[in-house]
């Protein structure tokens, strides 16, 4: 692979590049990574991809947070966030499980598109365009909203952006106060460290009021699900017209929407690459067996499900009971089954 295609091996290309020093504090992290499983790790376009989106909504967070200190306050960096990003690298402040998983799920969205509408010969939503006609005025103008909030998550380039509206509450907080916190390092250096804390506390307030998960993509997506489901039209043939562009956010929110599941759930679920899951979200949508023979076909391998004819197999067995016990499950606090996936696993009896 060439390192124009993924920037991210280009220093690797590099023949001037210095090669890393021989140090055995190098050691422990060698092993682990040398040392993961093969099928779970990301791959190098995924790390591409999520590193991008990473350093542009931090330095975006970064920026907002220097426009609300007072006039002339400026961080030591203000010209770069690399710094920034690098500080917050180093010391592990941007692992965090909902921020994580926010990235890895829109990597994986990003994939299932391209790979949809390559085969489709598609490379715009025709499905989301159509509804901007609909008749219904608010679901026209639900429509509209989300065409133009997916236009402004994408760069010059077309690169893949998340906005900082994408974010639970509890991410951008965290998010926020972390930045924060790195750019007091400049800040405290030629003020008093108390009023720099005072400016920057203020400065969050005023950054994370304006921030609103409802006009993030899930919170759009969300509103015209429940808009088109309210006037009759979230029928088995919208979401299968979906599933064929790769609108996975937009199929996630509809079957969450028929399934009595939030929209984060059904996605969950949607892009766990297990067929059990997948097929018991399908029953709890009370999809036709039409439909879901036309969605695995359609998109099922992008979604890891190589076996089509196991997937509907299950599809035809899954009892009644299966189905409501697939209910229970995943109605309960994700706080829950979080908890309880761990000390199963601690236990060596299941893996979620």
């Amino acid at each position: 692979m060439l390192p124009e295609e993924w920037p991210i091996a280009a220093p690797a290309a590099d023949h001037d590049a210095p090669a890393y020093a021989a140090r055995r504090d190098r050691l422990s992290t060698v092993r682990a990574d040398f040392f993961l499983d093969s099928t779970t790790r990301l791959t190098e376009q995924e790390r591409a991809l999520m590193t991008a989106m990473l350093h542009c909504l931090v330095g975006d967070v970064a920026d907002e947070i220097r426009s609300a200190l007072p006039k002339g306050w400026t961080a030591a960096n203000d010209e770069s966030n690399l710094d920034v990003i690098e500080t917050l690298t180093r010391s592990r402040l941007l692992d965090e499980p909902a921020l994580m998983a926010l990235l890895l799920r829109r990597a994986d969205e990003e994939r299932i598109t391209t790979g949809a509408r390559a085969r489709s010969g598609r490379h715009d939503a025709r499905i989301l365009q159509g509804l901007v006609s609909h008749e219904n005025g608010a679901v026209s103008a639900a429509a509209m909203a989300l065409i133009l909030a997916r236009g402004r998550r994408r760069d010059r380039f077309g690169q893949c952006l998340v906005a900082f509206d994408d974010l639970t509450t509890g991410s951008a907080r965290t998010l926020v106060q972390t930045v924060a916190a790195v750019l007091r390092q400049g800040l405290a250096a030629t003020r008093s460290g108390p009023a720099v804390d005072a400016e920057l506390a203020k400065a969050c307030q005023r950054v994370l009021a304006d921030q609103d998960p409802a006009r993030g993509i899930d919170g759009l997506t969300a509103e015209l699900a429940r808009l088109l489901d309210e006037n009759g039209k979230l029928d088995d043939e919208l979401i299968l017209a979906a599933a064929h562009e790769g609108e996975i956010t937009f199929v996630a929110e509809a079957l969450g929407r028929r399934s009595g599941l939030t929209g984060a759930v059904a996605a969950s679920e949607l892009l766990s690459g297990s067929a059990e899951r997948i097929i018991a979200l399908f029953r709890l949508g009370a999809l036709r067996r039409e439909l879901v023979a036309g969605f695995l076909a359609s998109i099922g391998d992008l979604l890891g499900l190589t076996d089509v004819g196991r997937a509907i197999g299950l599809f035809d067995t899954m009892t009644d009971d299966q189905v409501a016990a697939a209910r229970a499950w995943l109605t309960v606090d994700p706080a829950y089954r979080r908890a309880l996936a761990i000390l199963e696993t601690d236990d060596g009896q299941r893996s979620l």
